[in-house]
């Protein structure tokens, strides 16, 4: 099959599946955290962004048309990204790039386009909307995880099953508990995140090297006005204010926030995944498994943890990433440097697609996931007079006895396999641990889910 053409200026042209492909854009992530970094997404931002721009200088009274700015609008959306490629190749620089083709598009506006701005006022606030929205979309759909969590934990609070400590039975707990575990992580990583956005403020209008300068020369030295530039810029843009101080660019700073928090989440699923894939193995619980879903190709018995393994390989890319954003920032030099771009192209929307694939993995795992009652009360059954005996010491002491004599005795009886069987199962095996769930999910869980808006969250069942 040939894949590779020429049209009829000799441009070399391949089918999608001729070149590299990001996995995490064509497998992984959803079609709606996947469009959030695209390069038409990016391009409506950044011409709304000079929309924004001339009109809030139009109104602070340069000589800005009303006419020029219904030019802009007129033609925001039609962007023909082979012109900009073309002008790319000359200059070498991608805003600029842009610039022109919009200008062509728009020639009455052309002598005002970008005016007194840099390449940062547009990147770096286009940057601002786009984190807001990636970040939105993944509390969302943790949001949306929480929820089946909720009600699985209540579901199963009672549900006792052998506890594991180094992977040795230990004192039972209860499957409810152990997903109140994972769902407390997840509640910390959203908090995080919202922490993070609510802190987050976008660049602005502050010029070439952070001072302002430019405006300040166009408003003919009338600071105030500078200074509304800057604020009604952020506020146009969805933000109550614009950040303080800068250089040429918000600080990277910033970067590191989302970075981190995003990263914690990896490590969260990452537990989860860990977790899945042991009690599996134990066949107490399991991941949804297809009909049609073929687990291996030598051996077709098998049900592979697909999603689990999935979630853990993805977890691992995602952490790795945090050190990235603090690298960035602790080596910008003075004002700015361009080393950073490049390497925030990869990085950032490589996190938050990483994010969002874990979301979806996790999302389906939960919603389809079996729990073997018989093989968990199988296993209890077995250990069940191992796990007695914490008790039996705890009575023993209180009626007199040697706490550190009692558990000697224990150890030797259980060594020589003279543990008994007990003749009456015991209620207190697990603790306390419904009652911690119901209290988990009165006082954090249920009063976090209430922001939930039934069918906002946006969950890609057709990926892979």
């Amino acid at each position: 099959m040939k894949r590779v053409k020429q049209n009829r200026n000799g441009r070399v042209e391949t089918d999608i599946y001729s070149q590299y492909r990001n996995m995490l854009a064509s497998r992984y992530a959803s079609s709606s955290m996947s469009s959030l970094f695209s390069e038409r997404n990016r391009a409506e931002i950044w011409r709304e962004l000079w929309i924004i721009l001339a009109d809030e200088e139009r109104k602070l009274g340069l000589p800005i048309s009303s006419e020029q700015i219904k030019a802009l609008e007129a033609s925001k959306t039609d962007i023909d990204f082979e012109r900009i490629r073309t002008i790319e190749s000359k200059l070498k620089h991608d805003v600029m790039s842009h610039l022109k083709a919009y200008a062509e598009k728009a020639p009455l506006a052309e002598p005002i386009l970008h005016l007194g701005a840099t390449s940062a006022f547009i990147t770096d606030n286009a940057d601002a909307i786009i984190f807001r929205d990636a970040t939105e979309l993944v509390c969302s759909k943790l949001l949306s995880i929480l929820e089946i969590l909720g009600s699985l934990m209540l579901k199963y609070k009672n549900l006792e099953m052998t506890g594991f400590t180094h992977f040795q039975p230990a004192q039972p707990v209860t499957l409810g508990k152990r997903l109140a575990m994972w769902a407390q992580d997840l509640v910390w990583d959203y908090e995080e995140l919202r922490f993070a956005l609510g802190r987050y403020r976008p660049l602005g209008c502050k010029g070439t090297t952070g001072t302002q300068a430019s405006f300040l020369t166009l408003f003919k030295n009338d600071s105030s006005k500078v200074r509304k530039l800057d604020e009604a810029v952020a506020q146009r843009m969805g933000f109550g204010h614009a950040v303080s101080l800068s250089g040429q660019t918000l600080s990277r700073k910033t970067d590191v926030w989302f970075l981190n928090a995003l990263s914690n989440l990896g490590a969260s699923f990452s537990k989860m995944s860990y977790d899945m894939r042991l009690l599996q193995h134990l066949k107490e619980v399991a991941e949804p498994f297809g009909e049609k879903q073929v687990g291996s190709s030598a051996m077709p018995y098998k049900q592979n943890p697909m999603l689990s393994e999935r979630i853990t390989g993805l977890s691992r890319f995602l952490m790795t990433l945090s050190q990235n954003g603090n690298w960035t920032h602790a080596t910008q030099w003075l004002e700015r440097s361009l080393d950073d771009s490049s390497n925030r192209r990869l990085v950032i929307p490589e996190a938050f697609l990483t994010a969002d694939a874990l979301c979806e993995a996790a999302h389906r795992l939960l919603k389809g996931l079996f729990v073997n009652t018989k093989g968990i009360e199988e296993r209890l059954s077995i250990y069940a007079p191992l796990f007695e005996t914490e008790g039996e010491m705890m009575v023993g002491t209180l009626k007199g006895g040697s706490r550190q004599k009692l558990h000697e005795e224990i150890r030797k009886a259980s060594i020589k396999g003279k543990i008994k069987s007990v003749k009456k199962k015991s209620s207190h095996l697990s603790g306390i641990a419904s009652e911690q769930v119901e209290n988990f999910y009165a006082e954090i869980l249920k009063p976090l889910l209430k922001t939930v808006k039934k069918g906002t969250s946006r969950f890609d069942s057709a990926s892979i």
